[in-house]
């Protein structure tokens, strides 16, 4: 049964995907986007939609909604700086010692955004109920690539939280 509503899921999100990418494609003219363009065009749809998930499951109040943007927000950034550095590492024009640095860079700039992100989740996940933050934390966690730092730092903001 779930993974039935599952699939239903994946396919409504990729029809609403197909619907979405001509419009953009219609929006430049006649010119068709690059592989590139497609790329971030792609990687911005699944995110806005598991982003919208997220948000319906945890079905939040007008108080708790204040907090939302400002983490959707992080995500979004972040996810776009991977794709971006991501990209760049996949060239093929950097030499070995260049794409060495970019992929430092690339961490470094991961670490960077996962802080954004958490820094912008703690207010959101503090004001959630138990049942809320478990839902955000197994759900929140798959929208970056560091799960596991994203769900130990939640789970201390919730415990601090206690503590004041």
């Amino acid at each position: 049964m779930e993974r039935d509503l599952l699939s239903l899921l994946a396919a409504a999100t990729a029809a609403a995907a197909l619907a979405a990418f001509p419009l953009a494609a219609d929006a430049q003219g006649d010119q068709k986007p690059t592989h590139a363009e497609e790329v971030q065009h792609w990687a911005e749809v699944g995110i806005d939609n598991q982003l919208k998930g997220l948000k319906t499951s945890l079905r939040l109040t007008a108080d708790q909604e204040k907090n939302w943007d400002a983490f959707a927000s992080a995500v979004k950034d972040g996810q776009m700086a991977r794709v971006l550095a991501l990209q760049k590492e996949q060239s093929g024009a950097l030499s070995p010692m260049a794409l060495n640095v970019a992929k430092a860079e690339r961490l470094q700039q991961s670490q960077a955004n996962l802080q954004k992100i958490i820094d912008a989740a703690t207010p959101l996940y503090t004001s959630l109920d138990k049942a809320q933050k478990h839902k955000f934390i197994t759900q929140g966690r798959m929208l970056v690539p560091e799960r596991g730092q994203f769900a130990k730092a939640m789970r201390h903001a919730g415990t601090a939280a206690k503590g004041d």
